[in-house]
C-alpha cells in the first residue's frame, strides 16, 4: 500500500515538471531505460537503498552513472528520490509515471489474461472492441493463466471484465448453492 502511495505521489510531481517543460516523451523514454538498468543492475538498488552508504556517496554515484546520459531534470529527481529515502520504490515510479504518460496521451492500459495465447488477428479484434466500448486507446498486454480454463478476463483501465470458463463456473456453482431441494 505504502509502495504504491509513494509511487503515485513521485511520478505525478514528475509528470507535472515533464508537462511543464514540454519533456513527456523524453522522460518516459528516459524512465524506462532507468526502470530496465535497475531490473538488470539490482546490485545498483540495493547500493541506493543502502543506510549505511552516506548521501554523498550515493550521490557521487548518480552523478557518475547518469550524467550526461539521462537529462538534467532527471538526474535532479533521482538525486531527490535518494536524498527522501525513496529509492526503493523507483521501479513502481516508473511504473506509475509510465501510466500517466499513456493515460496523458489518450490510452488506457488493459491487461487481458486468456488460458492460451491469442492470435495477433484475435489481438487485434480484442483491442478494436475495446476501444469502442472505452472511447479510448488501447495499450495491450497479454498473459496467460491456464486456471481460468478458457475464455478472457480482461482488466481495462480500472473495470474487470470477466468472461472466463472459470468464472461462469463459480457462479453456476453458487447458483446451485441455492437452489432448495425438498
Amino acid at each position: 500500500m505504502i509502495a504504491a502511495e509513494v509511487a503515485r505521489r513521485y511520478a505525478h510531481g514528475l509528470f507535472l515538471l515533464a508537462l511543464e517543460k514540454k519533456a513527456v516523451d523524453l522522460l518516459a523514454e528516459e524512465m524506462r531505460d532507468i526502470d530496465n538498468l535497475l531490473k538488470v543492475e539490482k546490485s545498483l538498488i540495493s547500493f541506493l537503498a543502502a543506510p549505511q552508504v552516506r548521501d554523498r556517496d550515493k550521490f557521487a554515484a548518480i552523478h557518475a552513472i547518469f550524467s550526461g546520459k539521462v537529462s538534467k531534470m532527471l538526474e535532479e529527481f533521482l538525486l531527490l528520490v535518494v536524498s527522501k529515502r525513496r529509492d526503493s520504490f523507483l521501479h513502481e515510479i516508473a511504473v506509475e509515471f509510465e501510466e500517466l504518460v499513456l493515460e496523458h496521451k489518450g490510452y488506457v492500459k488493459t491487461r487481458v489474461v486468456t488460458a492460451i495465447p491469442l492470435s495477433d488477428r484475435e489481438k487485434e479484434m480484442l483491442v478494436h472492441r475495446l476501444e469502442a466500448k472505452s472511447g479510448k486507446k488501447v495499450r495491450l498486454y497479454t498473459e496467460i493463466d491456464t486456471a481460468i480454463i478458457g475464455g478472457v478476463v480482461v482488466f481495462l483501465g480500472d473495470q474487470i471484465i470477466d468472461k472466463s470458463i472459470r468464472h461462469q463456473l463459480d457462479l453456476l456453482k453458487s447458483e446451485l448453492e441455492t437452489v432448495k431441494v425438498h
